[in-house]
């Protein structure tokens, strides 16, 4: 019998809730699927390879108080303020269900008088607008499957802090990121955090045919959870590793956005970085990994051997290799 377990916090730090989400996904049972709940307040949250000096305006973020955190999955550059509440799914292989999660959103959502569909990758939408974004994260049989739910978030404090590539809006067919979302208020204005958070308790149950049960929050002083609260509160983490560049190149793949810079010295790649919003999130660290001593051409960049990547990281990382020949043509 598959376990339904809910968790709550009040706890608005985006490094203790990342730290948390992180200790669960890691420590769930086999036979049990966890709901957790959670809020940040004012954060901007970039995707595991993302650049936060190309995605966020730094500046303006930290003259409004706005926190900077970098999550463990892939995807975009998202705000959070108290008007979202975050969700995430944590379940072992086996039990983890994208589809099953993502209708729990959605039932939730029509619980409380609002039509929504599922639009794109990773969006859910009203009307065509965007109000939930989700990403995902596989480690061995680890999952989780988490994201956003716009309640009432400051649009205006949204743009200000987000830089959106054009490219990307007219991708989506919209001419700013503001026009691009919206919120659950704009369709039942006095709706409140609580009838959200209780919808989607009943959804969860409805969805998987049984009764979620609370579960307490982990305690913030457990080692684990420190260790982890450590990591996501450093810069090396939040900000990532800078390399002095020759080469750089920007694209829009199937699989999302791709900067690669390249320092190129004697004719060799002697450092590599890679940045993406793609889902995808180990392939670029090894992706960076092969091209670093590699001959800085194309004969050499065709022999690179793609062997020992995953089946699904192939194909990106092919696409990577290429985009750099094409560059060199």
């Amino acid at each position: 019998m598959t376990r339904l377990k809910y968790i709550l916090t009040d706890c608005t730090d985006p490094a203790q809730n990342l730290a948390v989400e992180e200790y669960l996904t890691f420590h769930a049972d086999t036979n049990e699927v966890t709901m957790y709940l959670w809020q940040n307040a004012n954060t901007v949250v970039i995707g595991r390879n993302q650049n936060p000096w190309k995605e966020c305006r730094l500046e303006a973020m930290e003259e409004g108080g706005c926190t900077l955190a970098r999550r463990v999955s892939g995807g975009g550059a998202v705000y959070h303020d108290l008007g979202n509440l975050n969700f995430t799914f944590i379940a072992r292989e086996g039990l983890y269900d994208v589809a099953k999660q993502t209708e729990v959103i959605l039932r939730a959502v029509q619980l409380l008088g609002i039509q929504a569909e599922k639009n794109g990758r990773n969006d859910l939408t009203i009307d065509g607008k965007k109000f939930s974004g989700h990403a995902y994260f596989k480690r061995g049989s680890y999952c989780y499957h988490h994201g956003t739910i716009m309640m009432d978030v400051n649009r205006d404090v949204l743009s200000r802090y987000l830089n959106v590539s054009t490219a990307k809006l007219k991708s989506k067919g919209v001419d700013s990121v503001r026009s691009r979302v919206t919120n659950l208020v704009d369709y039942k204005p006095k709706l409140t955090l609580e009838e959200v958070k209780k919808a989607l308790i009943q959804a969860f149950g409805e969805v998987y045919g049984g009764t979620p049960e609370e579960t307490p929050l982990p305690s913030f002083e457990n080692p684990e959870v420190k260790e982890l609260l450590d990591r996501y509160r450093s810069d090396a983490w939040r900000l990532g590793r800078k390399i002095p560049f020759d080469v750089e190149i920007e694209d829009r793949l199937d699989f999302g956005s791709v900067t690669i810079q390249l320092h190129v010295d004697g004719g060799i790649i002697k450092e590599a970085k890679i940045y993406s919003d793609s889902l995808a999130t180990d392939v670029f660290p090894k992706v960076e990994s092969l091209l670093e001593g590699t001959t800085y051409k194309r004969s050499a960049l065709k022999e690179l051997n793609l062997e020992n990547l995953e089946e699904e990281e192939k194909p990106i990382a092919a696409a990577v290799i290429q985009e750099i020949m094409l560059q060199m043509e």
